[in-house]
């Protein structure tokens, strides 16, 4: 295998000697130290006062005059402005110190009770081994979130930041059984409280790996996070205790100067080029199942995931051919699961640069259900404005996988043959590389088709997805994906020249465009869909002796955000996307009777007591049930323009009564900050307010007595299929027998857990029908139901329930007994009535799930439908999730597992219907 960077868990402990030589610029260090929680913040007693830089009134641009100075992302940006976004610089001579101290916490972290094995080989941990605790987690909430369990139904954030004597990587969750959208369990899982180098030292960003103990896979679970002098960490906890054991990082400065960080290789380097001693990290989004070939030739047709990470570089070093310095860069790189049955250990590929682009990012990036990768770029030398750009993978050769006696076409571990021959085109769900925007106004979509201004570069089409360039866009500070391919955005109150002292520090650096008048725009979430302005392929195949095609009737994406009403012409920033909820500042919505400046505004929009900082303090989050989460006020005191000294909240908006992309009111709680196990108390005051909405507060620091910073905010992911969890006996199958997601990756065509179907079916025992058994995915007995064992004990975790009715079909063992059971659904009959109550079920691979038996049905009707088996039927049509095996320009994608305590998901993501997989031609289509 040509990687020269592919670690092996399996080796990590006669290894990690190695990794006490000091890596240069490496400034982190590595997780799960034994060094206890510092007791002192002596070294921070120097923090700056509370401050309020003096901000120049920026003139608006209208965007019919802004083409003509979209080049200006050049020149040096002011000090004022960095200081506003929050980043301060750490001295030299304390980033080269830290390295090898690094080191040696990486060494007093590694369990002793763990026997390294020859390459090749797992990491068989014994029950409860782990590393030495590094002090009690100051997360601030009862300390009894169990990491084996649903991490899809739980958040990630960093905590801590300068004028703290804390700084850790966490998980929170509200599993309690009361869905009051009150975090109401933590843990710890890294700890950089005793190592951090320098006081101006912060965490940014943090994200959650598909690979977890609760979606099945052996051993480990995997975060990633990100600093703000440049480094990128891969915290792997190998023995099931909280805090992580061994941390893989690189340092971005290093990397790119160098060519290598931390044993990690940049595989496509750029002569000449390099970055400032210090980098922040901007972004980390992790898109969860990915072919690797774009990686490295001899990781063609493996199956793991990309994380894209996003960095800003203040300073710069290196300039494009106009001699414009390089602020913002975007890397990939990719982790993946051993190749031997049973998956017992995860490697991690080198590094590929995908962007850079001389304009600034301070939101990060996203990636969505079809793998495309949205990021943030702005001016922040002119101040012109801010835009969104999409990349969509379309269906391409793929030069690594495509060299003589490379595996192109080969199985992909344990479908049939892919068939493909060398050349064959595909979709590999990465984007490998990006084209610079030449300016913000690049690549918008005029009438015509293919979209005018859009660029085909790499394999993938480049858009500017805001539609254009917009002040708006330049006061997001966080961007996050959701459910259907929807974009949402964080964005912070606008500049307005002339305001009083204090609402001037809570305000961005752009003003508003000039259609939201004097006042501005509040702090608010703002989301973004594309569902139009194209047409499918698939439809307008007429079939015959010939098969021609006579063009699409159904719309879909076009790599623009459509317009908030149909008929109007797209103005960026202003008609092209929906406002979610509003904080503090000027109310958008309409008075009754009037005109919204956004159409479709509602009057009673929700408007309610929320700060979102223009700092690198930020996070936005959106989990399963389209629930979003986002850090309001998160800045630590005396950082930036001081914007939020007292405040540090992340807040819950649920959406769901109705769907539609605008916060529901909820009234669960008066006005009583929640506190764990209490949570609010569950009673309302009649109104939808900041206390109602309230997830989690940050911990006050004790010496300084003021909240912790917040900073980056992520959800866990479903249990993908396409990932094999092996058949190891420490991983954890669907169901009793079931090979889905265990040697199957997806479905055959007509298909169900256990049939046996068309394509090798599903597996069970002795070809008895399986089921999936809903318990497997809450390995620690906290998620299904709530939890029960742990204060106030509202969750309930017995059994009631039984995966099909006992007696109708034998070998199907029925839950028994405590921790067993948890969620049971119940459908298909009166409640109470035999037969009606399911602990598991049987998913279908054409669209739809059964209770109590499979169906492998793919003509759909009335008569069938009421007549079989229980059935849930949201897309009932002849699929075929195995459609790569016909073409490699599909890549269908099987996922399931908790959203929520009691909300279970099955997904079919870019299945094609049977006899239609050779007509997709991109991921629209």
């Amino acid at each position: 295998m040509n990687m020269k960077r592919a670690m092996m868990i399996a080796v990590l402990g006669v290894a990690v000697a190695a990794l006490a030589v000091p890596l240069v610029g490496l400034n982190a260090r590595a997780a799960g130290s034994a060094v206890s929680a510092r007791s002192s913040v002596a070294a921070k007693t120097n923090a700056a006062a509370p401050r309020a830089a003096s901000q120049q009134m920026r003139q608006e641009t209208e965007q019919t005059a802004v083409a003509s100075t979209q080049d200006g992302g050049y020149g040096k940006i002011s000090a004022d402005t960095v200081k506003a976004l929050g980043l301060k610089r750490v001295a030299k001579n304390k980033l080269a110190g830290v390295a090898g101290k690094a080191a040696q916490q990486i060494t007093a972290s590694t369990n002793s009770n763990i026997t390294p094995l020859p390459p090749g080989g797992r990491f068989n941990a014994p029950a409860g081994a782990g590393n030495v605790s590094s002090g009690p987690p100051l997360v601030g909430q009862p300390v009894v979130l169990n990491v084996n369990d649903a991490l899809s139904a739980a958040l990630i954030t960093t905590i801590g930041g300068r004028d703290n004597q804390f700084s850790e990587v966490a998980l929170i969750a509200d599993w309690d059984g009361r869905e009051d959208c009150a975090a109401d369990r933590g843990v710890k899982v890294d700890d950089f409280s005793s190592v951090e180098p320098d006081i101006d030292f912060s965490l940014t960003r943090a994200a959650i790996s598909e690979h977890t103990r609760g979606n099945g896979h052996p051993f480990f679970n995997v975060y990633y996070y990100g600093d703000s002098v440049g480094n990128v960490y891969t915290g792997i906890d190998v023995a099931g205790s909280a805090l992580v054991d061994i941390v893989f990082s690189f340092n971005v400065p290093a990397l790119v100067n160098s060519g290598t960080s931390g044993g990690f290789a940049l595989s496509n380097p750029t002569a000449g080029d390099c970055t400032d001693d210090q980098v922040t990290v901007t972004g980390i989004a992790v898109n969860p199942v990915a072919d690797l070939g774009d990686l490295d030739p001899a990781l063609c047709g493996t199956i793991g995931e990309v994380v894209y990470v996003s960095v800003f570089d203040s300073e710069g070093c290196a300039s494009n051919a106009a001699n414009q310095p390089i602020r913002t860069r975007i890397f990939a790189f990719g982790l993946f699961e051993g190749s031997d049955a049973g998956g017992g250990f995860v490697a991690l590929t080198n590094v590929r640069q995908v962007l850079r682009s001389k304009f600034a990012n301070i939101a990060g990036l996203a990636v969505d259900d079809d793998g495309s990768l949205y990021y943030q770029l702005l001016d922040l030398i002119q101040f012109t404005g801010g835009a969104i750009f999409k990349a969509t993978e379309q269906c391409r050769t793929v030069a690594s996988c495509d060299q003589a006696g490379a595996p192109n076409g080969s199985a992909v571990k344990g479908q049939a043959p892919s068939g493909g021959l060398s050349g064959n085109p595909r979709i590999n769900r990465m984007i490998p590389t990006i084209p610079d925007a030449p300016t913000l106004n690049a690549w918008i979509n005029n009438t015509s088709a293919p979209p005018v201004g859009a660029v085909n570069v790499g394999g993938s089409r480049h858009t500017n997805y805001g539609g254009g360039v917009s002040s708006l866009f330049g006061n997001i500070v966080s961007l996050a994906s959701g459910g259907g391919n929807v974009l949402y955005a964080a964005v912070s109150r606008s500049f307005v020249a002339g305001d009083v002292s204090f609402e001037q520090l809570t305000e961005g650096l752009f003003p508003a465009p000039s259609a939201f008048g004097a006042a501005g725009t509040p702090s608010m979430i703002i989301s973004f869909a594309d569902c139009s302005g194209a047409f499918d392929v698939c439809s307008g195949e007429a079939t015959g002796s010939v098969i021609t095609n006579v063009g699409g009737i159904l719309p879909v994406a076009d790599g623009f955000a459509d317009v908030a009403q149909s008929g109007l012409t797209r103005t960026a920033g202003v008609n092209n996307f929906r406002i979610f909820a509003q904080g503090n500042g000027p109310n958008l919505a309409p008075a009754a009777g009037g005109t919204a400046i956004v159409p479709g505004t509602p009057t009673g929009l929700l408007k309610v007591d929320m700060q979102i900082d223009y700092t690198l303090y930020s996070g936005l989050a959106v989990n399963e049930e389209n629930t979003v989460f986002v850090i309001s006020g998160g800045t630590p005191a005396g950082i930036g323009k001081n914007p939020s000294p007292m405040l540090g909240e992340i807040l819950c908006f649920q959406d769901s009564c109705p769907g539609d992309r605008r916060a529901d009111f909820v009234d669960l709680r008066g006005d009583t900050l929640p506190n764990p196990p209490a949570s609010g108390g569950n009673v309302g005051d009649g109104d939808s307010d900041r206390f109602d909405h309230i997830f989690y507060q940050a911990p006050l620091d004790q010496l300084t007595l003021t909240p912790a910073g917040l900073a980056g905010l992520a959800r866990g992911f479903l249990r993908y299929t396409n990932r094999l969890v092996g058949t190891n006996p420490a991983a954890l199958p669907l169901g009793p027998g079931v090979t889905l997601g265990s040697t199957q990756p997806v479905q055959g065509d007509d298909d169900t857990t256990g049939s046996g179907g068309s394509s090798g079916g599903g597996g069970g025992l002795g070809g008895i029908p399986a089921p999936i058994i809903f318990e497997n995915l809450d390995r620690g007995h906290q998620v299904a139901g709530g939890d029960d064992q742990n204060t106030p004990f509202r969750g309930d975790d017995d059994d009631s329930g039984a995966p099909i009715p006992p007696g109708v079909v034998a070998g199907n063992p029925v839950l028994t007994g405590p921790l067993s059971g948890g969620f049971e659904f119940v459908f298909g009959g009166p409640v109470g009535a035999a037969g009606c109550v399911w602990n598991g079920l049987f998913i279908n691979s054409n669209g739809h799930v059964t209770f109590g038996e499979g169906d492998t049905d793919f003509t759909p009707s009335v008569p069938e439908f009421r007549s079989g088996p229980p059935r849930i039927a949201p897309a009932w049509t002849d699929l075929n999730p195995s459609a790569r095996n016909a073409n490699l320009c599909t890549f269908p994608v099987q996922a399931l597992g908790f959203a929520n305590i009691n909300a279970f998901k099955v997904r079919w993501i870019n299945v094609p219907q049977f006899q239609d997989e050779g007509c997709t031609t991109n991921a629209s289509n």
